[in-house]
């Protein structure tokens, strides 16, 4: 066994004291860096007499303890921040494995599992166990005995959480929102009464059923929200793309431009899998009238088989395709929240758009995983010379009076929390 020589202060001076390497490491391990765990507070099911505070007191020596299959440590990290990962070091972590579920909550109530697995077994420091990063205030994990146990033992453990802005709010169904809102700006949420509502078009029959959620049972859905202007075909001028970039919109100036689209799903049955739900904006009715020039848009394309890529229609119909992207698994038989968000950007001095999608995998209103990031600035495809335009790749910079929810090829669809909001670009 190697050895190290340590001055260590004591009231007469400093004395030098023979350490072992081993222990030393120990020492070093168990300062500062450990020690900021990222926990305002933490809690557990039990104890017997390792209690849980033992966990963040920067000490690989001391634990929490509890015997039992499911006894579980909590976390507190004092406000909603965006975590990536748990580190844990397992008491005797490098002698079993342990058996754990890690999961989160932003409220404390309604958790969403990160990580099910088991620890390595070879070492009794840190692990990090990563996932998809999340917005989250608490971490709770849930020992589910080891490989010679039912005890739960856990000597040190730390939250990885990265500075991004916390959620800007959420809207009247509780879904939280990831841009700020345009002040005075445009904005549409499903009404209870979604039948008798105005400015939105379901444009087929629509249902309720007993949770609230409304059901569709049409092979080819266009539900169209409105502007509060509304919508009138005779009061768009002129459909020439370039005097519609030149003043931003096709109607009117609250046209629906830069927006967050929102709207959860669960897909029941379906014709084709490889279709696709569709969130799109940035024009009006799509058919063949004045051309197919009102039919601008950008679609942002879920596919029942968990695919997803953006479209551009310069006009109807004229498509561009990003390429597919892994977003999540199989949609059918699963609520799924979707999120649509196009803004205008500045790239070199010219204005662009950003094209974002977002899946919330699990409908808990909260944990939106960015799946797709795209940024039309002149380089894609499109022929926009059909309509007037003097680059044929111009991007749709402009709004237009209809947002619409689409699928094809499903014939039984719920539908719930739809939401369309301006956002400051």
């Amino acid at each position: 066994m190697s050895h190290s020589r340590l001055l260590i202060s004591s009231r007469g001076g400093w004395k030098r004291h023979v350490i072992t390497t081993s222990a030393l490491a120990l020492l070093v391990s168990a300062g500062p860096a450990l020690a900021a765990s990222g926990f305002s507070a933490v809690t557990a099911s039990g104890n017997d007499g390792n209690p849980p505070s033992n966990t963040v007191d920067g000490n690989l020596a001391t634990r929490w303890s509890s015997d039992g299959v499911g006894q579980w440590l909590r976390g507190d990290l004092g406000a909603v921040k965006s975590l990536s990962a748990v580190d844990i070091a397992w008491h005797e972590g490098n002698k079993r494995t342990n058996t754990f579920v890690l999961a989160t909550s932003t409220d404390g109530a309604t958790w969403t599992t990160a990580v099910s697995t088991k620890s390595s077994g070879t070492t009794a420091n840190l692990e990090r166990y990563g996932f998809t990063p999340r917005t989250a205030r608490y971490v709770r994990v849930t020992v589910n005995g080891n490989s010679l146990n039912t005890w739960a033992s856990i000597a040190e453990w730390a939250a990885v959480t990265s500075a991004t802005t916390p959620p800007t709010g959420t809207d009247r169904f509780g879904v939280t929102q990831l841009y700020l809102s345009k002040p005075g700006g445009e904005a549409w949420t499903l009404a209870d009464s979604a039948t008798s509502d105005k400015r939105f078009d379901p444009q087929d029959s629509i249902t309720r059923n007993s949770d609230g959620s409304w059901k569709m049972k049409d092979s080819q859905v266009r539900m169209s929200v409105f502007t509060s202007t509304g919508y009138d075909d005779n009061q768009i001028p002129t459909y020439d793309r370039d005097v519609l970039a030149s003043r931003g919109y096709m109607q009117a100036p609250n046209d629906w431009k830069n927006i967050e689209m929102t709207g959860f799903v669960r897909l029941n049955s379906a014709q084709d899998t490889a279709d696709n739900f569709d969130w799109y904006a940035r024009g009006g009715k799509h058919n063949d009238d004045h051309s197919g020039c009102e039919g601008s848009s950008y679609k942002a394309g879920f596919h029942y088989d968990g695919r997803a890529r953006w479209q551009k229609e310069t006009w109807h119909v004229s498509y561009e395709q990003t390429p597919y992207k892994a977003a999540t698994s199989a949609l059918k038989g699963r609520w799924v929240g979707f999120k649509s968000v196009m803004r205008n950007v500045s790239v070199n001095g010219q204005t662009a758009v950003k094209l974002e999608m977002y899946v919330n995998e699990n409908a808990d209103k909260v944990t939106w995983k960015k799946v797709y990031d795209y940024t039309d600035s002149g380089q894609w495809g499109g022929d926009a010379q059909h309509c007037g335009g003097a680059t044929g790749g111009m991007p749709i910079t402009w709004g237009g009076p209809i947002a619409v929810f689409r699928w094809d090829n499903a014939n039984d669809v719920d539908f719930k929390w739809l939401s369309v909001r301006e956002i400051q670009p």
